[in-house]
């Protein structure tokens, strides 16, 4: 299968599990091959993913960022190729510790796809603020918010069926992440010199 079917067949099963159904899991490649290949998800996210660094990156810089626009592209990209890998580091050995080492694959492989379809709803975002040139204001802050939301509810919903646990299980699992990796975002973009603009 080409990179584009596979990758289109992987977001719609990954679209399959946001909706409840397990069996969609069946149906996406868990083998190693296609742990590996679930990695393709990035340069499937890539176009989305440039669109939402140029709206940011300007941003930035209308509000005081004095990086050449290059700089803070490269950055971002960096910045994202780390909160793509290091998470599948710490949670082979968070698997192994509670006896889930063998959903790890399963796991991965949805996540992947998922951060690839979760690409796309978020690029909504500075589209919209540049369809109605309204700029980052008050409105597109709570749709921030409800994206993030919603992202985090698609992501309790595929966890629990990537782990093959109860909802509560995939709540606090989610929860947790949620609660080290924000943080930790915020402080990644400070350190690269993109948050807050002084």
């Amino acid at each position: 299968m080409n990179f584009l079917d596979y990758a289109l067949h992987h977001i719609a099963c990954t679209v399959r599990l946001v909706r409840g159904d397990a069996a969609a899991l069946d149906d996406m490649d868990i083998t190693v091959d296609g742990f590996w290949r679930s990695f393709e998800a990035l340069p499937a996210a890539l176009p989305a993913l440039i669109f939402s660094w140029v709206v940011e990156a300007r941003q930035l810089q209308a509000e005081g960022l004095t990086v050449p626009l290059g700089s803070i592209l490269g950055r971002m990209a960096l910045l994202e190729l780390v909160f793509w890998i290091a998470p599948v580091i710490v949670l082979a050995f968070v698997l192994n510790m509670l006896g889930l080492g063998r959903r790890f694959t399963h796991l991965i492989v949805a996540r992947n796809w998922l951060a690839a379809f979760g690409s796309y709803l978020f690029v909504v975002i500075p589209l919209g603020e540049l369809t109605t040139g309204s700029g980052p204001g008050e409105f597109w802050v709570w749709m921030t918010l409800f994206a993030i939301m919603l992202m985090l509810w698609f992501s309790t919903r595929v966890t629990r069926q990537a782990l093959d646990a109860p909802l509560t299980t995939a709540i606090a699992f989610v929860g947790v992440e949620a609660a080290v990796t924000y943080p930790l975002a915020v402080y990644a973009y400070a350190a690269a010199g993109l948050y807050p603009v002084a």
